[in-house]
């Protein structure tokens, strides 16, 4: 995975008690498509890929010893996991988080329009809200919800989306941390991102 070997990760964490697993799922944005029926990424991470590494390693298979964390598309990922299956994780990191993947993010970035669209069908379709980190934290029961660290470039694209989205945090008085630096949508910023992150986990206890 890119993000093992365009960042630093594993130096950071070669002193912690953690297990990294990276699955890749290609443009996928970690859901089950809307358009074609066997592309079901988001079962393949919740029932296979996770069961796979609790049955390969020496695990602590419990929610406050389990943490999700992206880049990016994988940002998105990790929020939307992290609402959705409340009890499987303890500790969210969203680093320069494409929150607005299921909203209207294919209007504004013409780009992702194709694979967004195969992902969540055309603008009005059900399966957008379904997926949509905005409607999915309104309707959650905030007393279940894990840690939330989100951490975005100044200069990067998704800067606008992550602070709207910190803002219903905080009016839900859910607990998190935002962080913004100088910085874009880029490596450089997300490998000082993975270390500030992999930080948090080792102050909440989660790594000792």
């Amino acid at each position: 995975m890119l993000g093992s070997t365009l960042t630093s990760l594993a130096k950071y964490a070669l002193n912690l008690n953690l297990i990294v697993a990276m699955p890749d799922a290609g443009n996928s944005w970690y859901v089950d498509s809307a358009t074609n029926p066997a592309d079901k990424y988001e079962d393949y991470i919740v029932q296979d890929f996770i069961r796979e590494v609790d049955a390969h390693y020496r695990t602590k298979p419990q929610r406050s010893a389990r943490a999700i964390a992206g880049l990016s598309m994988g940002g998105y990922a990790a929020v939307r996991f992290a609402l959705k299956y409340t009890d499987m994780f303890s500790n969210v990191g969203g680093i320069s988080a494409a929150l607005d993947a299921a909203g209207d993010l294919d209007q504004a970035h013409p780009e992702f329009r194709d694979e967004l669209r195969k992902a969540f069908g055309e603008t009005g379709n059900p399966v957008r809200q379904q997926n949509d980190v905005f409607s999915l934290l309104a309707g959650a029961d905030v007393k279940t919800l894990p840690y939330f660290y989100l951490d975005c470039g100044a200069d990067d694209m998704f800067l606008g989306v992550n602070r709207k989205f910190v803002v219903q945090l905080q009016q839900l008085k859910i607990p998190y941390e935002f962080h913004e630096m100088p910085g874009g949508h880029e490596w450089k910023y997300w490998d000082r991102a993975i270390e500030r992150f992999l930080s948090v986990l080792v102050r909440h206890n989660f790594a000792p």
